[in-house]
């Protein structure tokens, strides 16, 4: 039997580019000692980018 679950919805949406190579290297590792994601990272310099110049 089939469950019918409702799908959690978010208020997330994708967003992608491209980087230099060297550039997505330095923030894997950024990411890496933090130990969290590379689009965590992402996320959190982003956000910080923001806040600082609101």
């Amino acid at each position: 039997m089939t469950q019918n679950t409702p799908r959690k919805t978010t208020a997330e949406e994708l967003v992608k580019f491209y980087v230099p190579r060297n550039l997505k290297r330095q923030l894997q590792e950024l990411a890496a000692s933090r130990n969290i994601a590379l689009s965590a990272m992402l996320r959190l310099v982003v956000s910080e980018y923001i806040k600082t110049r609101q």
